[in-house]
């Protein structure tokens, strides 16, 4: 299990820096950090902050289409009741936690307390219980206003979550909670092109969403024996078969709408 778990850290790595590559915007937003933090403590924190990269990318590109935060594209406050397994606590908390980056991001007050509510019921529930977890209600309500104090403080829970999870032997937990962040995110930017005028830039950040999807199932193959696992990976299955197709940053107008109704499909096994 401890090889494993360093193999998730050395794969993580080589996924974020896909995500980095394509992310001109967490970039500049992480060089704003604070300075005093060590090289070798920043890439874990990159590592480990996995689950919401793409809702930030998603936003910025909203932000320059003009487009409106939309509520409706996000997971329903009121489905967290219905998710019991520990598999679908984790894949929705995964969810929920790009749909709170996606409503603090716009400063969505209402719609990010909302969305801090049923992320830290999720926590509470997979008994993520870190020190700084127990604090991260609080942490949010006093920086509801700062839009960059809120985004800092959401990333650092899931940095924390996915270190606690990792360093307590809940590596599958994870792999949930990444594949449900990656899932929304991939959700809500096709959502955006389909509605932005000009969704070109849009319609890149989905074709490049091909490597980390690639590095998502790699994640999973040492678990390959985990039912939970196994199933996760035939869901998504159909969007590796129509990635695998793609060679460029540029989608074909078929390639689009396989790919829009492939994520739809997913998502919605998820958070039904």
């Amino acid at each position: 299990m401890k090889t494993n778990k360093f193999n998730i850290v050395k794969i993580s790595t080589l996924l974020l820096a896909v995500m980095f590559i394509v992310s001109c915007g967490s970039r500049q937003a992480k060089e704003a950090e604070n300075s005093s933090v060590t090289p070798k403590e920043e890439a874990f924190k990159s590592v480990t902050k996995y689950p919401i990269p793409t809702s930030f990318e998603v936003i910025k590109l909203l932000n320059s289409a003009g487009a409106t935060y939309i509520l409706s594209l996000s997971n329903l406050v009121e489905n967290v009741d219905k998710y019991i397994p520990t598999k679908s606590k984790a894949l929705n908390l995964g969810i929920y936690g790009a749909d709170l980056s996606y409503a603090s991001t716009y400063q969505m007050k209402q719609e990010t307390m909302n969305y801090l509510k049923v992320s830290k019921k999720l926590i509470d529930e997979l008994q993520i219980t870190s020190a700084f977890n127990v604090e991260f209600a609080q942490r949010v309500e006093k920086n509801v206003d700062n839009k960059d104090s809120l985004i800092r403080i959401i990333s650092d829970s899931f940095y924390d979550t996915y270190e606690f999870l990792v360093n307590n032997g809940k590596d599958n937990t994870s792999l949930f909670v990444m594949t449900g962040s990656w899932v929304e995110g991939l959700y809500i930017t096709t959502q955006m092109a389909v509605i932005s005028k000009n969704s070109e830039d849009i319609l890149k950040i989905v074709a490049n969403q091909k490597e980390p999807l690639l590095k998502l199932l790699e994640l999973m193959k040492p678990y390959s024996t985990d039912k939970d696992v196994s199933e996760l990976v035939e869901t998504l299955k159909p969007l590796a078969e129509i990635f695998a197709n793609i060679s460029t940053d540029k989608l074909t107008s078929e390639q689009f709408d396989m790919i829009n109704k492939a994520v739809d499909k997913v998502r919605v096994s998820i958070v039904q």
